[in-house]
C-alpha cells in the first residue's frame, strides 16, 4: 500500500507538472522553427530543435526528474534535510540530459559529413580533371552522394546561385562544419581562384592528406577505447557497489544516507571520481 501511494502521488504530480508546462510554454511550440533561406547566425543544435522548444523540454525533463528522485528518498528513509539538496541536484542532471542528446545527434552528424568528405574532394578532383568547372562538379557530387553531405552542399550551391561568391560560400560551409580537412579544402580552392594555379594538383596532395590523417585517427581510437571504457566503468563503480550492497543489507547502508557524516562521506567519493574520470579522459583525449 505505500508503494502504491508513492506511485498514484508521483502520477498525479507529474500530470500537474506537465499540464502546467504545457500550458505556460505553448507559445514557444511555434517560435524559432520556421527555417530561413539561410544558416547565418544558427548552429547545428538548431538544426534538429529551436532554442524555446528545448527549453520546455529541460524544463519538463527536471521536473519529472526531480519527483522521481523525492519518489526514491522517500522509499529509502532519507533525513528531510537532505531531500530538497538531492531533489535539486535529480532536476539539474534531468535538465542537462535534453540537450546532451541533441549534442550527440549534432557530432554524430558532424562525424558523417567528416567520413564523406574524402568521396568529395575524390569526385571533384576526377570532375575537374575531365574538364567540368568546379561549381558543376560540386553539383554532380552533392546530388550523387546523399546524406549530410548532400545537405550541406545543397545549401553552398543555393547561396552560390543567389550571387555569393564560391569561395565565401565554401567558407561558410567549413563554419557551419568545422573540419580541419574541409579548410584545407576550401583555402586551397581560394588560393586557386584568387592564383590562377592548377586546382586539380593541390586537390591529389589534399586526398593524400586526409587519407593519411583518417589512418592516424583510426589507430588513435583503436589505442585509446580501453582507457575511455576503463573511464567509464570507474565512475560508474562506486554507484553500482552502493546499489548492490544497499539491496542485501540495507540496514548496513542506511547510515550512508541518514546522517551528516555519510553525505560528506557520499561528497568526497563524487569529487574524486569526477576528478579521476576528468584525468582519464584528458589522457585519452589526442588531438590530431
Amino acid at each position: 500500500m505505500h508503494w502504491f501511494v508513492l506511485l498514484m502521488v508521483f502520477a498525479a504530480v507529474s500530470g500537474i507538472c506537465y499540464i502546467l508546462c504545457r500550458t505556460l510554454f505553448s507559445d514557444l511550440d511555434h517560435s524559432g522553427t520556421e527555417r530561413s533561406g539561410g544558416w547565418d547566425g544558427r548552429t547545428q543544435l538548431e538544426y534538429f530543435i529551436s532554442k524555446p522548444k528545448l527549453r520546455k523540454i529541460q524544463i519538463c525533463f527536471a521536473t519529472v526528474g526531480a519527483l522521481i528522485m523525492l519518489c526514491l528518498l522517500l522509499v529509502a528513509g532519507v533525513t528531510v534535510w537532505a531531500i530538497p539538496i538531492l531533489m535539486l541536484m535529480a532536476g539539474g542532471a534531468a535538465y542537462a540530459l535534453p540537450l546532451l542528446y541533441y549534442k550527440n545527434k549534432v557530432k554524430k552528424r558532424c562525424l558523417a559529413f567528416k567520413s564523406r568528405l574524402l568521396d568529395v574532394v575524390l569526385g571533384l578532383n576526377n570532375g575537374m580533371r575531365s574538364g567540368v568547372a568546379l561549381p558543376q562538379a560540386l553539383e554532380v557530387v552533392g546530388r550523387d552522394i546523399g546524406g549530410v553531405m548532400q545537405e550541406e552542399i545543397s545549401m553552398t550551391l543555393y547561396e552560390y546561385r543567389l550571387g555569393v561568391d564560391l569561395t565565401e560560400a565554401l567558407v561558410r560551409l567549413e563554419k557551419r562544419m568545422p573540419d580541419d580537412n574541409l579548410k584545407l579544402f576550401v583555402t586551397a580552392v581560394g588560393i586557386s581562384q584568387q592564383t590562377g594555379g592548377s586546382l586539380s594538383d593541390i586537390l591529389d596532395k589534399i586526398i593524400d592528406t586526409i587519407r593519411q590523417r583518417s589512418i592516424m585517427e583510426d589507430k588513435i581510437n583503436t589505442l585509446t577505447a580501453q582507457g575511455k571504457f576503463e573511464s567509464i566503468i570507474m565512475a560508474c563503480a562506486p554507484l553500482m557497489a552502493f546499489v548492490i550492497l544497499y539491496l542485501l543489507d540495507r540496514q548496513l547502508m542506511l547510515p550512508l544516507v541518514t546522517t551528516v557524516l555519510g553525505w560528506a562521506a557520499i561528497c568526497v567519493v563524487l569529487i574524486l571520481e569526477t576528478v579521476g574520470y576528468l584525468f582519464i579522459k584528458k589522457i585519452v583525449t589526442v588531438e590530431i
